[in-house]
């Protein structure tokens, strides 16, 4: 399971349509003309219908239905089912609600399919008593926005580390490295036992970029790695070529598997799931998508990639978008409003072992 195909790449940190009526008098772009709240809408989704995402989807739609009578058209398009997405809801073809990630924000914006949510975060959730704003955290809230507001519902907090296992590595758990000189101790100490340090699945780019961008943004914080992408001078900066010759020595040291760099996913996750490597960096999602490959008396942990300097976090989200083009965006809205109960948010962490954005719900236990 690779969540999002275009799920926060390491540089994505970086004519009108003519309204057509139906003869029941709704139009594209909103809900029934008459002011008649619609019992029905769309939703376009990229998870496999057998994921644990999509199960606790399914389970909440189906509430939802039960309890307001609207129905929901869901279609689980799996990670390559939604590339048109863009181009469909453009054209006034596409959902009302869909699948998106703070990466993606830009994109939809630049072409306005995203519709407002602040009323989203003001409305009640059914049986809490609370609105959605009062119980997103405030970083999954600024994850999931832009100058323009709020883009994004998110069910899903992601993130960036080096992970390992607890287990086989209690010295890790105990004193994670905390510079890049004890880090390069460890892999040295590891390849001197004999030992692979590191697993690559290094035909998939990010990954690959994720040493890059950790190095940079761990050691100058915010806004370091979005330089590169508005400003050319940026590129000449002592603190990106310090980065770069930290990813080199990595990949000249010997550190990762032998030819890492053609190895396809998720072999090296696998194997490094299975004990075969120590070390893997990858998103807060690893845990998921390896859990059938671990041993039984796993402890999956991470730290962050030791770079010192400002320690910045990265800091991401998974959700839903409403589209501005779509038929039905109110009901859309009522749903994700009815989605942020407990009994859901508490399932992202406890089935999909991913983080959920309300503080208040589990986290995934390593």
């Amino acid at each position: 399971m690779k969540q999002l195909s275009s799920r926060v790449t390491a540089f994505a940190l970086l004519g009108a349509l003519a309204l057509t009526t139906t003869a029941c008098g709704k139009k594209n772009g909103g809900d029934a003309a008459s002011g008649e709240e619609a019992n029905s809408f769309s939703y376009t989704a990229t998870w496999g219908a057998d994921e644990p995402q999509a199960k606790i989807f399914q389970a909440a739609i189906a509430d939802f239905t039960a309890q307001t009578g609207v129905k929901v058209d869901v279609k689980w398009m799996g990670r390559n089912g939604t590339d048109g997405l863009p181009t469909e809801m453009a054209a006034g073809r596409g959902p009302d609600l869909f699948d998106t990630a703070t990466d993606n924000i830009a994109k939809f914006r630049a072409q306005n399919l995203l519709a407002p949510l602040d009323d989203v975060l003001t409305a009640k959730i059914p049986g809490d008593g609370k609105t959605v704003g009062e119980v997103l955290s405030p970083a999954a809230k600024q994850a999931s926005s832009d100058e323009k507001g709020l883009a994004l519902i998110p069910h899903t907090v992601i993130s960036t580390g080096v992970w390992f296992d607890a287990t086989r590595h209690p010295d890790l758990a105990a004193r994670p490295p905390r510079t890049w000189d004890e880090f390069l101790a460890y892999l040295d100490k590891a390849k001197k036992a004999g030992r692979t340090p590191l697993g690559q699945d290094g035909t998939v780019p990010f990954y690959n970029a994720y040493w890059f961008y950790s190095a940079l943004v761990r050691a100058h914080g915010a806004g370091s790695l979005y330089a590169l992408g508005t400003d050319a001078r940026a590129w000449d900066r002592p603190e990106v070529l310090a980065a770069a010759r930290q990813v080199q020595k990595l990949a000249e040291g010997g550190y990762f598997q032998k030819d890492f760099t053609a190895t396809k996913f998720p072999a090296a996750q696998d194997r490094f799931a299975a004990g075969g490597y120590d070390l893997n960096i990858n998103g807060t999602w690893l845990t998921s998508e390896v859990k059938s490959k671990l041993p039984a008396d796993a402890r999956i942990n991470s730290f962050q990639y030791p770079a010192g300097g400002k320690n910045s976090v990265e800091a991401g989200t998974l959700g839903w978008g409403v589209n501005a083009k779509g038929r039905h965006p109110e009901a859309a809205k009522r749903f994700l409003a009815f989605f942020q109960q407990k009994k859901y948010t508490a399932r992202i962490g406890t089935e999909a072992l991913n983080i959920p954005p309300v503080p208040t719900s589990p986290r995934p236990a390593t």
